[in-house]
């Protein structure tokens, strides 16, 4: 069957089911359970269908998350106890991201990447500086923001920018080396920078600063850095990974690590850390017998560009359904507003990220480059840092913010990939 026949069978189960949802809607039947069923079968429909589309197919998982926050809500008891707290299963999904990330890199990267510092330095001060204030203008103008999602909203705004980032300077036609340039300087300071901005802005919340940092740290850093040694095993050219006893017996010994690593007791301070340190060597673990089993069985060499970002998508989803299942009254009762917030805080953070460029000259390349990377912020990392806040409802801010980016990332990428940044016509 082609795209475009089975984009049109899934517009029209799209149409259908969202008539019956209005119907029921309409009715006053709206807390109904197949209330739920409708919407989320509407929304996958639609995701389905705009994956058939050459322009619109990058809001495909976007419009899944709709889906299944649509379900989650209806079915929150489905998500929320599966013989353990669920809330367990949030930073373990973020390291995953963040490992994947990882595998993306190596520490020529950074190196290569911060040889020219004046642009970046500038470009970090305004990632870090411009969001925090966009965040409390909202809350200000609205004023009726509870602590937590005040705090959620904050926090969003303190962390650095994404690889998301980077995926749509590329998609604008910005400059793709100052969008990873920043965002790796800001990632390398995110243990200070998020902390101490959360400790300036939330002037009447608690902020645990130390947790924070090294939440940080167990969240980013020690995930990442599990993904660059792997890249060294999977693609570089050390003769001693090219043997296979060699990487048997680092995948046994990695696998023991981590085996004793689950029973060494941590400093509380340091508690954090422990799930990110069993991690790695068990990542180390996979990833060499997995390269083994690879070339034993002639399988692709790209095995791992195959299976990540799946990997990654699913986590992503995981945290999403997670958050929204434990603060299903919250988001009820502050959904809207919150959305709108997260639609304006997106929003300023490309206008001033667009106007502080344009005032230091920038051109065109640089300018989309810095603009994206000023209004798009690494919303799994605020969702990992929320829980360290002790406020209800702190998670909300970053996982409407994240759904909503990738919609307004997009428009923004795709509305620039048909205009060539003036310096190149």
């Amino acid at each position: 069957m082609e795209n475009a026949s089975k984009k049109k069978i899934y517009l029209a189960v799209a149409f259908f089911l969202t008539i019956c949802e209005i119907v029921i809607l309409i009715s006053g039947k709206a807390k109904l359970p197949i209330s739920g069923i409708f919407l989320f079968g509407a929304f996958f429909a639609v995701s389905m269908a705009v994956k058939y589309t050459k322009r619109f197919k990058g809001l495909s998982f976007t419009f899944l998350i709709f889906a299944c926050c649509s379900f989650t809500l209806y079915f929150p008891q489905l998500f929320t106890d599966w013989g353990f707290n669920t809330k367990l299963l949030i930073v373990p999904s973020i390291q995953i991201i963040m490992f994947g990330m990882g595998t993306k890199l190596n520490l020529g990267d950074f190196v290569r990447e911060l040889k020219k510092p004046v642009k970046i330095i500038i470009g970090t001060i305004l990632v870090y500086l411009l969001m925090p204030i966009a965040a409390i203008i909202i809350i200000k103008i609205y004023g009726k923001f509870p602590d937590g999602v005040a705090a959620g909203i904050i926090l969003v705004g303190a962390c650095p920018g994404g690889v998301a980032s980077n995926v749509m300077t590329y998609l604008a036609k910005g400059n793709l080396a100052l969008s990873m340039s920043i965002t790796t300087f800001a990632t390398l300071i995110s243990p200070l920078a998020t902390p101490l901005l959360m400790l300036l802005f939330s002037y009447d919340i608690e902020v645990p600063v130390v947790d924070m940092m090294i939440s940080i740290i167990n969240l980013m850093f020690v995930p990442i850095g599990a993904g660059i040694i792997c890249n060294k095993l999977l693609y570089g050219n050390m003769e001693w990974t090219k043997k296979a006893s060699h990487m048997i017996l680092l995948a046994i010994a990695c696998f023991i690590i981590g085996f004793i690593l689950i029973f060494v007791p941590f400093a509380d301070s340091f508690q954090s850390l422990h799930t990110g340190l069993v991690l790695v060597a068990w990542a180390v673990a996979i990833v060499s017998i997995a390269k083994i089993s690879i070339e034993y069985f002639h399988g692709p060499e790209n095995w791992m560009d195959l299976v990540l970002p799946k990997l990654s998508l699913s986590a992503i989803m995981l945290y999403i359904i997670v958050v929204a299942a434990h603060n299903k009254e919250t988001l009820i009762n502050i959904g809207p507003p919150l959305f709108v917030a997260s639609i304006a805080h997106n929003f300023l953070g490309f206008i001033f990220g667009y106007g502080s460029s344009k005032a230091l000259r920038l051109n065109d390349a640089d300018t989309r480059a810095l603009t994206i990377e000023v209004g798009l912020k690494n919303s799994g990392l605020a969702v990992g840092l929320a829980p360290l806040l002790e406020l209800t409802g702190t998670e909300l801010a970053p996982l409407f913010f994240g759904t909503w980016m990738n919609i307004s990332a997009s428009s923004l990428a795709s509305f620039w990939s048909q205009r060539k940044p003036r310096e190149e016509q």
